[in-house]
């Protein structure tokens, strides 16, 4: 709470924190009692700051304190005069983005650059024929420079407005934290972008209907949310070998979610909502697509004091998805494993790293045990977004499922509260 809430320490505690520290240091330096001038041996212009922490670093500058000199108001650059583009869009068969000029590189923005977009997308992307890293915007300009540094960005700024007026920019990635993701895609939305947003979508219905107002006041549905186990090849070659049912499914999905670290940002369920909340959208998607339709109630229920969590899902077929979302689990436990069973036979999924179909009494296909590490979908996921966005082609998810997934997953509190079924038809 001190270090990201900026609640301070009572002072009979804590007499001298760092923002104690700091408000006296100012306090002196404003009343002439600290005299600095002798510190500063070298002073730098702004633009040379990458070069100048560089030169730190490795030693070739011998500093004690060093200054940024800004330039002066009249001395920059004029920007130059964005090119006027008018919006195209579709009505007939959706909305659309921006038209893109064909033949160049995908051009896409990044609005964050955390540990699960340096981790597990930008890998995937640097590199990728047809694709060109355009933008990375961060909330502060170093970060923003590292991440440029890293993945190799054309550009790195902390002006978010800079990125949405560019009409180079074919698509923007939402990767920030989750209390920020339905306002950030809705203004992508309205500026005409294609969006991959990670999840979730949004945290409450009101926010999920903002980004709704917004395709329906753009005509631009071109939206992706990051659900990405769909794509992974291990499950969507079990679902082919299940082959197509008559009859209504039951499935099962465990997810062994284990305990949070003390301080993980996913405790802060007052600003970014539940962990359920955060995650669980994952879970809903997946059991969806296996079952080929959209969830139409939601019954949940947990232990008085725990986190643990049963969610079941009913579909208009009669099918049901029961997500078991647990946190009391031993942590050396596989964390997802999926059973789907229906017509006299069961598809098993262990982690992502072995599948198995059954039919009646003998096992019709086992996969091999993955060789590498788990495949989730994310590089299947992001190629399928990237087509997209060239082609002018349908998004990967339809948005219709897009939003189900969303209002199941936020009718989950809802439920815990009233004890019963909550319809999601008035949601949708």
């Amino acid at each position: 709470e001190y270090e990201l809430e900026g609640r301070d320490y009572p002072i009979g505690y804590v007499r001298w924190t760092e923002r104690r520290n700091l408000a006296c240091f100012l306090d002196l330096l404003a009343r002439g009692g600290v005299d600095v001038e002798p510190l500063v041996s070298h002073v730098a212009g702004f633009d040379e700051a990458v070069e100048t922490y560089r030169s730190l670093q490795g030693g070739e500058l011998k500093a004690v304190a060093v200054l940024f000199r800004y330039a002066e108001e009249g001395a920059r650059d004029e920007p130059a005069a964005p090119e006027l583009v008018v919006p195209q869009v579709r009505r007939a068969g959706g909305g659309s983005a921006r038209a893109r000029v064909s033949g160049r590189p995908v051009r896409l923005a990044f609005v964050g650059a955390g540990n699960y977009a340096s981790s597990m997308l930008l890998p995937h992307l640097v590199g990728r024929e047809g694709v060109e890293l355009s933008t990375v915007v961060t909330t502060t300009a170093l970060s923003a420079a590292n991440a440029r540094r890293k993945f190799g960005f054309g550009r790195a700024t902390t002006d978010l407005d800079a990125v949405l007026d560019d009409p180079s920019v074919d698509a923007v990635f939402v990767v920030t934290r989750h209390s920020s993701h339905a306002e950030l895609t809705r203004r992508a939305l309205l500026a005409g972008k294609a969006v991959f947003v990670e999840k979730p979508l949004a945290l409450t219905e009101d926010e999920l209907a903002g980004v709704l107002a917004a395709v329906e006041e753009s005509g631009n549905d071109r939206l992706q949310v990051g659900f990405n186990r769909r794509f992974s090849p291990l499950l969507r070659e079990a679902k082919e070998r299940f082959g197509a049912r008559t009859g209504p499914a039951s499935l099962r999905y465990l997810v062994n979610a284990g305990r949070l670290d003390h301080g993980s940002w996913y405790l802060r369920q007052g600003s970014e909502g539940s962990r359920f909340a955060g995650e669980g959208g994952h879970f809903v998607d997946t059991a969806s697509w296996l079952l080929g339709a959209d969830p139409v109630s939601v019954y949940a229920v947990a232990p008085p004091g725990n986190e643990d969590l049963q969610v079941v899902l009913g579909y208009p077929d009669g099918s049901t998805a029961t997500i078991s979302y647990v946190t009391s689990g031993a942590p050396g436990f596989p964390k997802e494993t999926l059973d789907l069973l229906a017509d006299g036979r069961v598809l098993r999924l262990d982690d992502f790293v072995r599948a198995g179909v059954w039919d009646g009494r003998r096992k019709a296909w086992v996969s091999s045990r993955l060789p590498k590490a788990r495949d989730k979908g994310q590089n299947a996921e992001l190629a399928a977004f990237v087509r997209a966005v060239r082609t002018g082609g349908p998004m990967p998810v339809p948005l219709e499922s897009l939003v189900a997934t969303t209002a199941a997953t936020l009718a989950v509190p809802r439920g815990l509260a009233a004890g019963a079924p909550v319809s999601l038809v008035d949601a949708r």
